[in-house]
């Protein structure tokens, strides 16, 4: 009777404390850097794209920086739910040169604000474009794939909506971000899809919204 009693207590405790762990078993350094650099991202550009929201010049780039705010809201409270689940800890605050970046803004005004917010912001969308393109190809676990689907989407949208505003420079996609993380073969391939993908997207969206100062 007591060795059932034991046996039916450790089943509980293997169903209790075993399954958080097993059911993101397939979760890999690649995942994680994802939702580290996911979580850094909506740090610094939520607020950006509220800054744009009240401070730029251009009615499109107000209009462009309020659907990438509320976009970065509710894909911050995406990423910290699924960090939570695999056990992963995110950041707090967003890296030095974001942060710096988020200076540049302070200081600019009028039409440089404008060429700074679509740029920077455009730069920032590039660098995360290769590696969560890379997770949802390579992930081992299905709520993985799924968010980095989300990532790749939402960073597609916003690359549209940035050069809708028609200030997008092409040499901003140059521009690599900080964090010790450099850009491999994969990247620069992704990063030239993306170029491709997202002039043609443009094109479309231009067409239906019509000039950058229509509203959507």
């Amino acid at each position: 009777m007591i060795y059932r009693l034991l046996g039916v207590v450790i089943a509980l405790l293997v169903l209790g404390l075993g399954t958080p762990d097993s059911a993101f078993a397939e979760i890999d350094s690649h995942d994680r850097e994802l939702l580290v650099r996911v979580r850094q991202a909506c740090l610094w550009e939520g607020p950006a794209g509220r800054q744009a929201e009240q401070r730029a010049s251009g009615r499109r780039v107000r209009e462009v920086g309020r659907k990438l705010a509320d976009d970065h809201d509710r894909l911050d409270a995406q990423v910290r739910e699924l960090a939570s689940k695999v056990r992963v800890e995110l950041p707090g605050e967003p890296t030095e040169e974001q942060r710096s970046w988020a200076e540049e803004f302070t200081g600019a005004v009028s039409a440089d604000f404008d060429r700074l917010y679509v740029n920077r912001s455009r730069a920032a969308h590039g660098s995360v474009f290769g590696l969560a393109s890379q997770v949802r190809a390579a992930t081992r676990d299905d709520a993985m794939r799924s968010f980095a689907q989300t990532a790749v989407d939402t960073v597609m949208r916003h690359m549209t909506l940035l050069e809708s505003t028609g200030i997008a420079e092409t040499t901003s996609l140059m521009v690599v971000s900080g964090g010790g993380n450099e850009l491999g073969g994969g990247d620069i391939v992704f990063g030239v899809l993306l170029v491709a993908v997202a002039g043609g997207a443009t094109f479309g969206l231009v067409r239906v919204l019509g000039a950058p100062g229509r509203r959507a």
